[in-house]
């Protein structure tokens, strides 16, 4: 999958499905880096359970983020309310 499939999902509650055929449930979101020489800008996705999502959102505590590579995700479903 692409960042701008997932880019609708981002932020959000969602089901993942990935290549090696788990499922993980959590929220991905996409972040902007530049290079060590300032050259260009890399998009890179991240993803961490609802709890640790929503703790990052609101304070200082350390969480576990895992970086993830779009293509790893083959389905995606939201599951907000």
């Amino acid at each position: 999958m692409d960042f701008a499939h997932i880019r609708q999902y981002a932020h959000q509650h969602c089901r993942f499905k990935l290549r090696n055929g788990k499922e993980i449930y959590g929220v991905v979101w996409e972040v902007e880096t530049t290079d060590a020489n300032g050259d260009g800008a890399n998009k890179r996705l991240y993803f961490a359970s609802v709890r640790d999502y929503e703790r990052l959102q609101h304070s200082a505590t350390p969480v576990h983020v895992m970086p993830m590579q779009p293509e790893e995700i083959v389905g995606v479903e939201s599951l907000a309310s």
